[in-house]
Protein backbone atom coordinates (compact mmCIF):
# COMPACT_ATOMS: atom_id res chain seq x y z
CA UNK A 1 0.00 0.00 0.00
CA UNK A 2 1.64 3.59 -0.89
CA UNK A 3 0.76 6.82 0.64
CA UNK A 4 -0.83 7.54 -2.65
CA UNK A 5 -3.32 5.17 -1.74
CA UNK A 6 -4.91 6.57 1.51
CA UNK A 7 -6.93 9.58 0.89
CA UNK A 8 -5.30 13.24 1.67
CA UNK A 9 -7.29 14.30 4.48
CA UNK A 10 -6.24 11.21 6.69
CA UNK A 11 -2.64 11.09 5.24
CA UNK A 12 -1.03 13.03 8.05
CA UNK A 13 -3.73 12.48 10.69
CA UNK A 14 -1.91 9.65 12.88
CA UNK A 15 1.15 10.86 12.53
CA UNK A 16 1.50 10.78 15.94
CA UNK A 17 0.71 7.93 18.82
CA UNK A 18 -1.65 7.81 20.89
CA UNK A 19 1.11 7.37 23.70
CA UNK A 20 3.28 10.14 22.53
CA UNK A 21 -0.34 12.36 22.20
CA UNK A 22 -0.49 11.30 25.66
CA UNK A 23 3.13 11.85 26.97
CA UNK A 24 2.85 15.84 25.76
CA UNK A 25 -0.57 16.56 27.28
CA UNK A 26 0.64 15.27 30.61
CA UNK A 27 3.20 17.52 30.54
CA UNK A 28 1.49 20.08 29.79
CA UNK A 29 -1.92 19.20 32.37
CA UNK A 30 0.67 18.99 35.00
CA UNK A 31 2.65 22.60 34.60
CA UNK A 32 5.87 21.12 33.78
CA UNK A 33 5.69 22.91 30.19
CA UNK A 34 3.55 25.52 28.59
CA UNK A 35 2.52 24.65 25.13
CA UNK A 36 4.70 26.51 23.69
CA UNK A 37 7.98 24.98 25.44
CA UNK A 38 6.16 21.43 24.97
CA UNK A 39 5.85 22.32 21.07
CA UNK A 40 10.19 23.46 21.20
CA UNK A 41 10.47 20.53 23.17
CA UNK A 42 8.93 17.93 21.67
CA UNK A 43 9.05 19.01 18.15
CA UNK A 44 5.56 19.77 17.30
CA UNK A 45 3.60 22.13 16.41
CA UNK A 46 1.54 24.87 19.24
CA UNK A 47 -1.83 24.62 17.23
CA UNK A 48 -1.28 20.52 17.26
CA UNK A 49 -0.85 20.12 21.12
CA UNK A 50 -3.97 22.98 21.33
CA UNK A 51 -6.06 20.49 19.22
CA UNK A 52 -4.97 17.29 21.55
CA UNK A 53 -5.66 19.08 24.81
CA UNK A 54 -9.09 19.85 23.63
CA UNK A 55 -10.03 16.42 21.98
CA UNK A 56 -7.85 14.15 24.56
CA UNK A 57 -7.39 16.52 27.92
CA UNK A 58 -8.77 16.19 31.32
CA UNK A 59 -8.02 19.43 32.76
CA UNK A 60 -11.43 20.94 32.29
CA UNK A 61 -13.29 17.46 33.36
CA UNK A 62 -11.00 17.45 36.84
CA UNK A 63 -11.87 21.44 37.44
CA UNK A 64 -15.47 20.95 37.39
CA UNK A 65 -15.35 17.68 39.03
CA UNK A 66 -13.43 19.74 41.91
CA UNK A 67 -16.12 22.05 41.79
CA UNK A 68 -13.68 25.01 40.27
CA UNK A 69 -14.23 26.87 37.07
CA UNK A 70 -11.92 27.83 34.39
CA UNK A 71 -10.04 31.18 34.43
CA UNK A 72 -12.75 32.17 31.70
CA UNK A 73 -15.50 30.86 33.29
CA UNK A 74 -14.76 32.69 36.88
CA UNK A 75 -14.02 36.33 34.20
CA UNK A 76 -17.53 36.03 33.16
CA UNK A 77 -19.12 35.72 36.43
CA UNK A 78 -17.59 38.26 37.72
CA UNK A 79 -17.73 40.43 34.94
CA UNK A 80 -21.68 39.73 35.62
CA UNK A 81 -21.59 40.16 38.95
CA UNK A 82 -19.83 43.89 38.40
CA UNK A 83 -23.00 44.63 35.77
CA UNK A 84 -25.40 44.03 38.51
CA UNK A 85 -23.58 46.21 41.42
CA UNK A 86 -23.00 49.25 38.62
CA UNK A 87 -26.78 49.15 38.18
CA UNK A 88 -27.58 48.77 41.80
CA UNK A 89 -25.05 51.99 42.74
CA UNK A 90 -26.69 53.86 39.99
CA UNK A 91 -29.98 52.97 41.41
CA UNK A 92 -29.21 54.20 44.93
CA UNK A 93 -27.72 57.18 43.33
CA UNK A 94 -30.91 57.64 41.78
CA UNK A 95 -32.88 57.36 44.91
CA UNK A 96 -30.26 59.51 46.98
CA UNK A 97 -30.91 62.66 45.18
CA UNK A 98 -34.62 62.13 45.01
CA UNK A 99 -34.62 61.97 49.19
CA UNK A 100 -31.89 64.96 49.11
CA UNK A 101 -34.41 67.03 46.60
CA UNK A 102 -37.21 66.14 48.74
CA UNK A 103 -36.30 66.19 52.08
CA UNK A 104 -33.28 69.03 51.63
CA UNK A 105 -31.00 67.00 54.21
CA UNK A 106 -27.99 64.88 53.25
CA UNK A 107 -28.06 61.54 53.71
CA UNK A 108 -24.75 60.58 52.44
CA UNK A 109 -22.42 59.91 55.60
CA UNK A 110 -18.67 60.62 55.12
CA UNK A 111 -16.64 57.72 56.58
CA UNK A 112 -13.51 58.22 58.45
CA UNK A 113 -11.25 55.15 59.29
CA UNK A 114 -11.22 54.77 63.22
CA UNK A 115 -7.75 55.37 63.20
CA UNK A 116 -8.14 58.56 61.80
CA UNK A 117 -10.88 59.24 64.53
CA UNK A 118 -8.25 57.91 67.11
CA UNK A 119 -5.94 60.84 66.11
CA UNK A 120 -8.83 63.74 65.71
CA UNK A 121 -9.51 63.02 68.99
CA UNK A 122 -6.01 63.02 70.96
CA UNK A 123 -5.82 66.09 68.57
CA UNK A 124 -8.43 67.93 70.10
CA UNK A 125 -7.46 66.57 73.88
CA UNK A 126 -4.74 68.73 73.17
Amino acid sequence: MSIYDIPEKLRWENQYSYAFKMQVIEAVENGKLSQNQAAKHFGVHRKSIARWLSKYGNFDKKLKEMGGKSPKQEIADLRAKLRVSESENKVLKAVVDIIEQEYGEDILKKYVPESLTKKIVQRRKK
